[in-house]
C-alpha cells in the first residue's frame, strides 16, 4: 500500500463507519419508553430491609464512589436512554448513603433516613407487561475457579489467548460523539477491515495457533464457561493461584448453547445448565463441535492481580455488585433489589426472597434493555451453583439525592 493512498482508505473506511452506525441507531437500536424509571411518592416507599453483610455493602459503595472521584463532576451519565445526571450527583447519592449506613440505625429510623434524604425510582413495567411478578429478569454470574496449566499437554490442550496483535478496534463516538457508543471489531484485510474470526474460525480451524496463549484449560466447556463468566481464577499445576480477566473480543454477538441444546432437542430446559451441559458434552464430543459453532462470540484475557474486576475496573462484591445495561443506568449507582432466590426443594418448598442494596458495577453481552440484570455470586462451586440456577423476575430501585440537580 503506498504512503499516499493510506490516509484516503482510512477516510473511506471511517465514512462507511459513520454510515452504518447512523442506520443502527436509526433502525436497530432498541427503544424503550421514556418512563422506564417512575419516581415513587416517599408515602408509598416499600420497606427496603437489608438483612446482608453490611461489611460487604460498604465495600461495594466504596467502590462506586473510588470510580467516580476519578471523573469529572459536571460529566454526564446515562438516567434511561432519554435523560442524563452527573457525575458529581452520583457521587453525593453514595456519600450521603455511606454516611446514613454509618450511623448503624435501626429499621425504622433508617427508613426514615431514606425517606428524608432520596429520592426514590422504580423500574416499571412495560405498556403490554402482563408478568404479576417484577418486570425485571435477574440472572446471575460468578467467578470459576479451573485447573490449569502454563504449557500444552494431553490433560491440558485448550488455549486461553490474550489480545491477538491483529484485532482492530472502533470507536464509533471517538468520530463523532452524535453516534452511538459502541465498538467495532475486525482485523486488516489487505486494505480493507473485516469482521474478526469467529468462535469456529479458532476453535476448530486453529487460525490463532501463532498468538500468544496464557494458559490452558482441561476442555472446551471449561474454556466456554470461562469466556461467558469474563474472569475466572486458574489453579495451576504448582499449586498457584492467578487471576484472569476479560481484556477484549471478536465482535460477534453472544448466544446461548443451552437455548441452542434446547432448540435442537438435544437437552431439556431444567437439564440446559453447566453440569447438564458439560454432561451431555462429555458424552458426545463431535456435537459439541457444533454447538460451539452456534455462539461465534470469542473472548481474549489478560492476567490480573486480583479479581474479578467489573467494568468500572474495581474488585465486585458478592451479592452486591450488579450488571445493568449501562446505556440506561449509570456506572456506579446505588440499587436495591427484590428477588427470588432458587434453594434445595427437597429442602425448602418456597424460594427465599433476596432484598437488598447493590450497586451497578458492571455490564455484559446478555445485559441489555432496562428489565435485565446480572448479580454477581462471588468464586467457587457454591456460587456457581447459585448462579446457575437464578432465573427470577424481581424489582429494582434506583436512588438519587434529592438536593441534587440532574
Amino acid at each position: 500500500m503506498s504512503i499516499k493512498r493510506a490516509p484516503i482508505l482510512w477516510l473511506s473506511l471511517i465514512a462507511v463507519l459513520i454510515c452504518l452506525a447512523a442506520l443502527y441507531r436509526l433502525f436497530w437500536l432498541p427503544r424503550f419508553p421514556i418512563s422506564v424509571l417512575e419516581q415513587v411518592p416517599p408515602d408509598k416507599f416499600p420497606v427496603f430491609r437489608d438483612p446482608g453483610d453490611k461489611r460487604g455493602l460498604k465495600k461495594a459503595v466504596s467502590a462506586s464512589l473510588a470510580y467516580l472521584d476519578g471523573r469529572r463532576d459536571d460529566e454526564q451519565l446515562a438516567w434511561t436512554r432519554h435523560n442524563s445526571i452527573t457525575v458529581g450527583a452520583l457521587r453525593e447519592t453514595l456519600e450521603a448513603f455511606s454516611c446514613l449506613l454509618k450511623e448503624n440505625l435501626h429499621q425504622e429510623a433508617f427508613q426514615e433516613g431514606i425517606r428524608r434524604l432520596f429520592k426514590v425510582y422504580r423500574v416499571r413495567k412495560g405498556r403490554d407487561w402482563k408478568d404479576p411478578r417484577g418486570p425485571v429478569l435477574v440472572t446471575g454470574y460468578f467467578q470459576p475457579e479451573l485447573a490449569a496449566s502454563l504449557s500444552p499437554s494431553k490433560e491440558f490442550s485448550y488455549p486461553l489467548y490474550g489480545n491477538p496483535p491483529d484485532l482492530v478496534s472502533i470507536k464509533l463516538n471517538e468520530f463523532d460523539p452524535s453516534l452511538p457508543d459502541k465498538t467495532l471489531w475486525g482485523r486488516l484485510s489487505g486494505q480493507r477491515l473485516v469482521p474478526y474470526y469467529t468462535r469456529a474460525d479458532i476453535d476448530l480451524d486453529k487460525v490463532l495457533k501463532s498468538s500468544r496463549v496464557l494458559a490452558w484449560l482441561r476442555s472446551p466447556v471449561d474454556g466456554l464457561m470461562l469466556h461467558i463468566q469474563g474472569s475466572g481464577i486458574l489453579l495451576l499445576q504448582d499449586g498457584k493461584r492467578r487471576y484472569i480477566h476479560y481484556i477484549s473480543n471478536n465482535g460477534y454477538p453472544y448466544q446461548s448453547i443451552g437455548k441452542w441444546l434446547i432448540d435442537q432437542g438435544l437437552l431439556d430446559k431444567d437439564q440446559a445448565n453447566w453440569p447438564g451441559i458439560r454432561t451431555w458434552a462429555r458424552e458426545n464430543p463431535g456435537k459439541f463441535k457444533e454447538a460451539l459453532e452456534a455462539n461465534p462470540r470469542y473472548i481474549f484475557f489478560k492476567w490480573e492481580k486480583k479479581g474479578p474486576l467489573g467494568s468500572l475496573g474495581k474488585v465486585l462484591t458478592p451479592m452486591r455488585s450488579v450488571a445493568l445495561d449501562p446505556t440506561i443506568y449509570p456506572p456506579g449507582a446505588l440499587c436495591f433489589l427484590q428477588a427470588p432466590l432458587p434453594l434445595d426443594k427437597s429442602i425448602h418448598r418456597r424460594a427465599r426472597v433476596f432484598q437488598g442494596f447493590v450497586c451497578n458495577q458492571d455490564t455484559g453481552s446478555a445485559i441489555k434493555g432496562p428489565y435485565r440484570l446480572d448479580i454477581y455470586c462471588g468464586e467457587g462451586d457454591r456460587a456457581g451453583r447459585l448462579a446457575e440456577r437464578l432465573r427470577a423476575r424481581g424489582s429494582v430501585y434506583l436512588f438519587l439525592l434529592r438536593d441534587t440537580h440532574k
